[in-house]
C-alpha cells in the first residue's frame, strides 16, 4: 500500500508515481481546470465542494459557499470500500493546500477499505504532519461507517494539540466566538421594525414626539431653565 496526500500545485509531481487511486477535492470555481492525473491511475474521483467546518457554517460570510455534505462524503466510502482488499494499490488525495479536505478524505478511505481509525489515522499523519483534517467530514463519516465517533474526537483532539503546540489561538474557536457573540446581541422592537425601512424613510418618520410636533431638544433645555428659576428662589 502507498498513501500520498498533497496540494493541487504538487498533483504534477506525481504523474509518474506508482498511483492507483486518485481522489481530486476541488473548490466549485476550479471545476472547469485540468488536471492532469497520474499515468498509472485506474480509478478517480472528483468530489467539489469547499473547506467548510460546522462551525463556519454557522455564520452568514459563509452562507454563499458550498460545503461538504452526506452525499460527498458516501461518495469517499464507497470509493474506499472499492479499493479492498488493500494489497498493491497507491491512493493519492489532493485538495487545495493538502491539509484539511485531502487529510481527511484519506481517512475516510482507508477506513472504508478496512483500517481501524486510529490506525488510519496514524498512516496520514506520517504521511502529512501538518494536516488538520476536516472535522464535518470525518463528522459525517462517522456515522456513515459506525465508528461511534471516533474520527471527529480524534480530529478535535489532535487539532488542539498541533495549534497549542504553534502557539496559535484556533481560528475556528474564534469564528465561534463570533457567531455566539452575535446571537447574544438580539434587536431592539424599535431595530426590528425599523430596520425594514430605508435611511430616508426612517429620517421622515422619526420619533414619535417629532411626529407630534414636539422638540425634545427644546423641551430639555425649557426643563434646566426652569430648575434653575426654582433653584434661584
Amino acid at each position: 500500500m502507498r498513501l500520498m496526500v498533497c496540494p493541487r500545485t504538487k498533483v504534477p509531481d506525481y504523474v509518474e508515481a506508482p498511483v492507483t487511486h486518485f481522489v481530486s477535492l476541488i473548490d466549485p470555481d476550479e471545476i472547469n481546470t485540468f488536471l492532469q492525473p497520474p499515468r498509472q491511475t485506474r480509478q478517480r474521483l472528483q468530489l467539489v465542494f469547499h473547506d467548510l467546518d460546522d462551525i463556519e457554517m454557522t455564520l452568514p460570510r459563509y452562507a454563499k459557499y458550498s460545503a461538504p455534505t452526506e452525499k460527498h462524503v458516501q461518495s469517499l466510502v464507497e470509493f474506499g470500500r472499492s479499493m479492498a482488499p488493500l494489497n498493491d494499490w497507491g491512493l493519492l488525495t489532493h485538495c487545495e493546500a493538502g491539509i484539511s479536505r485531502s487529510s481527511a478524505a484519506a481517512i475516510t478511505l482507508l477506513v472504508s477499505a478496512g483500517y481501524p481509525p486510529q490506525v488510519a489515522f496514524g498512516l496520514v499523519r506520517k504521511v502529512c504532519p501538518m494536516m488538520l483534517p476536516n472535522r464535518r467530514i470525518l463528522r459525517i463519516a462517522d456515522g456513515l461507517l459506525d465508528t461511534g465517533g471516533r474520527l471527529h474526537t480524534m480530529a478535535q483532539i489532535y487539532r488542539r494539540k498541533a495549534f497549542q503546540r504553534a502557539g496559535y489561538e484556533d481560528p475556528t474557536n474564534v469564528l465561534l466566538a463570533e457567531a455566539k457573540a452575535g446571537k447574544a446581541k438580539p434587536k431592539s422592537l424599535f431595530d426590528r421594525i425599523f430596520g425594514f425601512l430605508s435611511p430616508g424613510w426612517r429620517a421622515r418618520i422619526g420619533t414619535g414626539a417629532t411626529m407630534r410636533g414636539v422638540d425634545l431638544q427644546q423641551a430639555a433645555r425649557d426643563r434646566t431653565t426652569a430648575r434653575r428659576k426654582n433653584f434661584q428662589y
